[in-house]
């Protein structure tokens, strides 16, 4: 079994029609829209389980900046478990050096997991890196290290990697494009919503 993660599809998506349009690239076990805490309202996001892990990579593969509904959705491996998993060893290693405060460390690397954990649900995706403490490598400008990859507004696909799951650019700060690269972008991005071939930023 595997899961996937799914965001930025219409709040009107059921989880049977969510199922229906993966079940085309594998068998799906279980779909599971994540919803408002009062009223149950969708939140535009939720998990996708295959039977196999082929299965889930090739709908990350083939359906990450699909079209589905009128949407540009956003599909990525489900990291929730490794992220809670690294959390979990650095709230051990703090409680060993911690000694007599073992109650205060495990208090605060407990909020600690439950942020990584929600941000992970929020749609942090290779654009944006997921914070765990660890020192941080610069991110390499995708465009300079391969030469074969474009901006074009024509390729929403390569356009949507570099947006937010509500239709905002992101910062180079998390693209790590060069200040060059990073205006092109930023035209070719507002062409393609110009184009409605990707989503016009909701504020």
């Amino acid at each position: 079994m595997a899961k996937i993660f799914v965001a930025n599809f219409n709040f009107a998506i059921t989880e049977d029609k969510l199922k229906e349009f993966f079940s085309k690239v594998g068998e799906v076990l279980s779909v599971k829209i994540m919803t408002e805490p009062n009223g149950g309202k969708s939140r535009g996001f939720g998990f996708v389980e295959f039977a196999t892990a082929e299965e889930a990579k090739k709908a990350v593969d083939d359906l990450n900046g699909a079209n589905f509904d009128g949407r540009t959705i956003k599909v990525s491996e489900d990291n929730s478990k490794q992220s809670g998993g690294q959390a979990s060893r650095k709230q051990n290693n703090n409680s060993q050096n911690r000694g007599s405060s073992n109650y205060s460390g495990r208090s605060t690397n407990s909020a600690f997991i439950k942020q990584q954990v929600n941000q992970q649900a929020m749609g942090y995706f290779k654009a944006q890196p997921l914070d765990l403490g660890l020192k941080k490598k610069r991110r390499q400008d995708p465009f300079v290290e391969d030469p074969t990859l474009k901006i074009d507004y024509k390729n929403p696909k390569v356009l949507s990697r570099f947006m937010s799951e509500r239709g905002k650019i992101l910062s180079r700060r998390m693209t790590g494009l060069t200040a060059s690269n990073q205006r092109l972008l930023t035209v070719a991005i507002r062409r393609a919503q110009q184009l409605a071939l990707l989503p016009i930023v909701n504020n």
